[in-house]
């Protein structure tokens, strides 16, 4: 993984130091496929060894709600110190690696295969497959678990729900403009008393 690492931001810096000394000669044919390839390879490295929190971290990367994509985040951190451009023009590439990744290319392929996907059509096709994975999680959302336990959809686990195993009661705040948006606040214990001073809590905060 290190070394994947490496090679990436040397790619990345290699690319960042010609830019600067010959921008007017490059403009638009900036060579970065190249570039994109050793971070993605660095990517899937990353994500095989279970580092990716703690190398955004390292980078300084901080993850939105708003995120693009799931590679959006380490390209951003590969190119975070070199020029503009250079860096818009690299991270439009997150969401074609990101469009590599679901579809299980392997970085060994990847230069090949970005060949074979302009970044126009890659782009396009990745939206499609992300609006289509969104609508069959809302359609998940809209089984009746109270008829259907076995259909309703898992939820990713937080640090309140964490270690918790079974049927549990839970406290959740759901938005103020009715979309049905909620958060989850805590989990019920199963101490009578404590159900009751947190459910007065709850009551005394909602007036």
């Amino acid at each position: 993984m290190m070394l994947a690492i490496a090679e990436a931001d040397n790619a990345i810096h290699r690319c960042n130091d010609r830019f600067l000394g010959e921008v007017e000669k490059f403009g638009g044919t900036m060579p970065t496929a190249g570039v994109v390839a050793g971070i993605y390879t660095a990517y899937c490295a990353i994500e095989a060894a279970g580092r990716r929190e703690q190398f955004l971290a390292e980078r300084g990367i901080k993850i939105h709600g708003n995120t693009q994509n799931e590679c959006y985040p380490i390209f951003r951190a590969f190119t975070k110190k070199v020029h503009s451009w250079l860096r818009d023009r690299v991270c439009k590439y997150a969401t074609v690696a990101a469009l590599a990744r679901y579809k299980s290319v392997s970085p060994d392929d990847f230069l090949n295969w970005l060949k074979d996907h302009p970044i126009e059509e890659a782009c396009e096709e990745y939206r499609r497959i992300k609006a289509e994975l969104e609508e069959a999680k809302r359609r998940a959302f809209m089984v009746d678990a109270s008829k259907d336990p076995e259909k309703a959809p898992t939820i990713q686990a937080t640090p309140i729900t964490h270690g918790h195993i079974g049927l549990k009661l839970g406290v959740l705040e759901f938005a103020k403009d009715g979309s049905g948006e909620f958060r989850l606040l805590g989990i019920l214990p199963h101490e009578r008393n404590a159900v009751m001073r947190m459910v007065m809590t709850a009551a005394r905060n909602a007036t």
